[in-house]
């Protein structure tokens, strides 16, 4: 790292940030918590500047939603509360990072804003406070994960007019690839119905894979999919990294995942805040049933692997390691 201090107080002298509260105004979505998802988003951009200005982001790939906004949606995106990372390479320690991390946001001072690390039900939340008040009842996690499978990319930012007043450019940052990320949403939708990951999964659809030059590999999204829902049940070791098993082992029924979803299965969250226009549910639903109908086209080995059973592990192996870009090859993994 870069950091000229240790015990995370340090602040930028780099950039005259000359935010006022018209900027946060104007770029805040319709809704109560309009103005309040305008200081998490403008906060977190300033952060992350930060983040890479001194270094961190040289062993930090940013993923999740949040990522999708800076990096892909912009504007036409819905907001997103979650710092969500993943440590680089593999054989480093999430936990270890995590705590540079937590020292380098402790009491840092970036133009208007303060940020900490508070403990919320055993998770860590990003604390945003500035002259133009507090974050409200929006509460931002700030996670670091293993790596990602995949070799990660870099992307600039989608330029939106609130960046001119941040006192200069903000950098490239380092992104899993948005199979990977697609992947892990679809993961997490075969347990639950979060309004965010169908939102972010039909918009993703039809920005990035509809249209005569798709920029979304649907093959490779399908099996990494069906790759993420076994480790999620069965965890899985590389070097001296473990992805843990954190989840009741939960089949791929992609009957049942791609199954007409009532308003009642979803977990709402703040989604109606976050994004512009407010979503209708029923239309989601059924823009990811009709978009996700690739899931149900797999070959002989996904739809071993989609039983979820631990003795396939060998074959979960194998089919990581022939994924391309893979970062876990044969023999690394157990």
């Amino acid at each position: 790292m870069r950091s000229n201090s240790s015990s995370g107080h340090s602040s930028t002298s780099r950039y005259e940030v000359l935010l006022t509260k018209a900027n946060v105004l104007r770029h805040a979505p319709a809704g109560a918590q309009g103005r309040d998802a305008a200081l998490v988003d403008i906060a977190q951009d300033l952060l992350l500047r930060h983040l890479s200005d001194e270094g961190l982001l040289d062993l930090l790939v940013f993923k999740g939603g949040t990522a999708l906004r800076k990096l892909y949606s912009g504007k036409e995106g819905r907001f997103s509360l979650d710092l969500d990372f993943s440590v680089r390479e593999l054989g480093v320690d999430a936990e270890e990072v995590q705590l540079l991390l937590d020292d380098l946001v402790a009491d840092l001072q970036l133009g208007p804003f303060t940020y900490g690390i508070a403990m919320r039900r055993g998770k860590r939340t990003l604390t945003i406070k500035s002259p133009f008040g507090a974050a409200g009842s929006l509460t931002s996690k700030l996670d670091v994960n293993p790596p990602p499978w995949l070799e990660p990319q870099t992307r600039p930012w989608i330029p939106m007019k609130v960046h001119d007043s941040y006192g200069g450019p903000l950098p490239a940052l380092p992104c899993v690839r948005l199979e990977e990320n697609m992947a892990e949403k679809i993961a997490r939708l075969n347990r639950t119905t979060t309004a965010r990951d169908v939102y972010d999964l039909v918009w993703l659809w039809t920005k990035y894979r509809r249209g005569p030059k798709p920029l979304v590999d649907v093959d490779l999204v399908r099996r990494m999919a069906v790759l993420k829902i076994w480790v999620d049940a069965h965890g899985l070791n590389a070097a001296k990294t473990a992805w843990r098993p954190g989840h009741e082992a939960v089949a791929f029924d992609t009957d049942h995942w791609l199954r007409a979803r009532s308003v009642a299965d979803f977990d709402v969250e703040d989604i109606g805040q976050l994004a512009v226009p407010t979503p209708n549910l029923e239309e989601l639903a059924e823009g990811l049933r009709t978009h996700y109908a690739f899931l149900d086209e797999m070959d002989a080995d996904e739809k071993k692997l989609a039983s979820v059973d631990a003795s396939d592990r060998k074959l979960v192996l194998d089919m990581l390691a022939a994924l391309p870009t893979s970062r876990l090859m044969a023999g690394v993994c157990w």
